[in-house]
């Protein structure tokens, strides 16, 4: 099991699943993707069919239906059926997926059977907004934004930050996306199909730095690199958004158009403004920035979303903090971090990102929190120092919750790894080991890839480097 309630009692005998389920549930469980789910989590076993009824209900068979008693959703599984009931339709699909995992493969009959063991759950998240942030680059497919939308799903998580880095086509200027970027019609159907799933999809476009939508490493611009007439909407070396100009601000405005329609209902965007290079803080661009940033808050409020921002440029590293954490602070002066934090609208969601903090509790945190701010702390990698201590932090301090980064790593390795433990430390204790098979055990269990050789596991390829 990747999951371990904490409040499980678990009772004598099993409930054997029928090849041919009919179940009794609420709407939003009538889809073909959570029937796809049931399939895939009885390894082809057994087929889920659906009755539609009111209430947010699963019911299979004959078994009572436990009170919530302030929980978000409780499963009762016994010989004769399982009962699973939820506050809200977000915490009957969280239930839902600690039902898949509680399933087990048996042949104690003499053919492949799924069983689930008998028990009594009830269960609410130790962590509200449990988010990640993905980046779709042109150098990955769209199978692989399913599949990894699919494995957010299943550990649990509440929302997934999508950045298009160049690959997908605006409507407001061609040249945001690449010449081999993707229309929305060919994203729209993963979206949907995660929403479906529970999650909710933040549309990122960064207002600030990285303007170039590429990694600065490399030297590409996803605008310059095609029309360098457009020159004017950036900084001198292109990487910052030219935001003194009108003409800039109208169009970040109607990229965020494009991505809330193509996202759907949601309470975020995520506006980046993170390693805004070449800015020099002084008191004029303070302030200039702080208005453009409280401006940009301001419009999304008006239809109902909070803006997220990344932390790191205003932020500076104090005497006090722990030289271990190494924390990552652009900010030259304290006076300049108290000045903007001052500045800034309390309503702002700040991101803060510390990738080599191992030592809770992780200090600008806190430093955020303590000035007004609702604060998502931010690791990154395998490294799991970095996220025990983001996770203790959250949990000790109250914060708002955590944003899981991933960045250019969705194909190349073992990240996929902790995603596993984030998923389960925040939803249950104790947590799951940090595991390379059970991560593929839930990847085989969500995605079916049909034999295809780069779709197993969480690397296209297993040897990447020749050898000498």
């Amino acid at each position: 099991m990747i999951f371990h309630p904490q409040n499980a009692l678990k009772k004598d005998g099993s409930y054997i699943l029928p090849k041919n389920v009919i179940a009794t549930a609420n709407p939003c469980l009538n889809k073909d993707i959570i029937k796809e789910f049931w399939f895939l989590y009885s390894c082809h076993a057994s087929n889920l069919e659906i009755n539609e009824t009111d209430g947010f209900v699963f019911k299979i068979g004959e078994a009572k239906a436990l009170s919530l008693d302030g929980m978000e959703y409780a499963i009762n599984v016994e010989e004769t059926g399982i009962a699973l009931t939820a506050k809200d339709e977000k915490s009957l699909l969280c239930g839902f997926m600690t039902l898949l995992d509680h399933l087990k493969a048996t042949d104690e009959r003499g053919e492949l059977e799924m069983k689930a063991e008998c028990v009594e759950i009830k269960e609410s998240a130790l962590i509200k907004n449990r988010m990640i942030h993905f980046c779709l680059f042109p150098e990955n497919e769209l199978w692989e934004l399913r599949k990894f939308l699919r494995l957010c799903a299943a550990l649990k998580f509440t929302h997934v930050i999508i950045e298009f880095w160049g690959t997908l086509k605006f409507d407001c200027m061609a040249e945001l996306g690449w010449k081999n970027a993707y229309a929305k019609d060919e994203v729209r159907p993963i979206i949907n199909e995660a929403r479906e799933l529970g999650l909710e999809i933040i549309p990122m476009f960064n207002h600030w730095g990285h303007a170039a939508f590429s990694r600065g490493m490399y030297g590409k611009h996803v605008v310059l690199d095609q029309n360098m007439s457009l020159v004017t909407y950036f900084s001198e070396n292109g990487w910052r958004w030219a935001i003194e100009k009108e003409k800039v601000r109208r169009l970040l405005s109607a990229a965020r158009r494009e991505l809330i329609e193509l996202c759907g209902e949601g309470d975020y965007f995520h506006i980046g403004c993170d390693e805004a290079d070449g800015f020099t803080y002084s008191k004029n661009e303070l302030d200039f920035i702080c208005d453009f940033i409280n401006e940009t808050a301001d419009e999304l409020k008006k239809i109902g979303r909070r803006a997220i921002a990344w932390g790191d440029m205003f932020l500076h590293k104090h005497n006090s903090y722990k030289a271990e954490n190494r924390y990552i602070c652009h900010a030259p002066t304290m006076e300049t971090e108290e000045y903007m934090l001052e500045r800034l609208d309390k309503s702002i969601v700040i991101a803060d990102w510390q990738y080599d903090a191992t030592i809770a509790p992780v200090e600008t945190a806190v430093t955020l929190k303590n000035r007004g701010f609702d604060v998502l702390l931010c690791p990154w990698d395998e490294d799991i120092k970095v996220i025990d201590a983001c996770l203790d932090t959250v949990k000790s301090e109250n914060l708002y919750g955590f944003i899981h980064t991933t960045w250019h790593t969705l194909s190349s390795g073992m990240w996929l790894i902790p995603l596993l433990s984030l998923g389960s430390f925040a939803n249950s204790a104790p947590r799951s080991a940090y595991s390379p098979s059970l991560t593929a055990y839930v990847l085989r269990r969500t995605f079916d890839t049909n034999g295809d050789y780069e779709k197993g596991g969480w690397s296209k390829k297993q040897i990447t480097d020749m050898i000498k």
